[in-house]
């Protein structure tokens, strides 16, 4: 993927040609932050919610029991539903600093960008939802089809953070050198996600446990980060960076697909 590719998007020439460079890098790390924030929302605060329901019909013995994190197993209330928005709201925001991290990395258009980012979700998400010693899974009587329901919980959060960048990416106004309010809004808004990511990502990447999986995500976020200082000075990234992006991803993908078959199979005592 050229730097061009990932300027420009879906823009016209004309519009392309007004493009303010470090407005439009800002511009593109916005829209990946808000699609985080709108997917954390949508697939894991309401998404969770179904989750739950669907884990309570098909483990009925279930019912009525706490889980770790104390919501009730199957009972669907006002205050449950408020608390899983607000886990959706937190882990949006991380999902949003890494869907800015990687998506420049991720081929195709919309349609293939979606499929990719779902199983790359499950590679780089899972792990915080699919904890093999985790006794919610003892409650749920380890039955492969809740493993299931979260796998695909997951998946739903790949599919429309690739889906919501895409429709963002046709609406946000482009910043240009002579209309600087919307470059503006974006430096803020790329602030406060970076300030609120990072404290989210160390420790949760780069732990001892899986700090393998954090330093593959390292080396793409220098990728993205150097075809993002190119993009600013008008300059094709190098070769080298293409590679480093594109590996980088595809060793993150393996490493984390591995760590989530691990713990699924803890999970399930297979």
């Amino acid at each position: 993927m050229t730097a061009a590719v990932e300027v420009h998007g879906e823009a016209t020439q004309a519009e392309a040609a007004e493009a303010w460079p470090p407005g439009d890098v800002l511009r593109d790390i916005t829209r990946g932050g808000v699609a985080g924030v709108i997917a954390g929302i949508l697939a894991v605060g309401l998404g969770g919610r179904l989750a739950m329901r669907l884990a309570a019909v098909a483990i009925p013995g279930s019912v009525g029991e706490f889980t770790e994190n104390g919501n009730r197993i199957g009972a669907i209330t006002f205050e449950g539903t408020f608390a899983l928005v607000g886990v959706g709201l937190i882990v949006g925001v991380g999902v949003g600093f890494l869907w800015v991290v990687v998506r420049p990395w991720i081929p195709g258009g919309t349609a293939v960008r979606a499929l990719l980012a779902m199983p790359l979700a499950v590679a780089v998400g899972s792990r915080g939802i699919i904890e093999g010693e985790n006794n919610d899974f003892e409650i749920l009587e380890r039955a492969p089809v809740v493993v299931a329901i979260l796998i695909l919980l997951v998946m739903l959060v790949g599919l429309v953070v690739a889906l919501v960048d895409a429709w963002l990416d046709g609406r946000l106004p482009r910043a240009t050198a002579r209309e600087s309010g919307p470059a503006g809004i974006y430096a803020v808004i790329a602030a406060v996600g970076a300030l609120m990511g990072f404290p989210l990502f160390i420790p949760g990447y780069l732990g001892q446990e899986h700090r393998w999986l954090g330093i593959a995500l390292v080396a793409v976020g220098v990728a993205t980060l150097a075809t993002w200082l190119f993009r600013v000075r008008r300059r094709k990234a190098p070769a080298i960076v293409s590679t480093l992006g594109y590996g980088a991803l595809a060793a993150t993908a393996i490493v984390g697909l591995a760590i989530t078959w691990s713990e699924v199979a803890f999970a399930l005592r297979i």
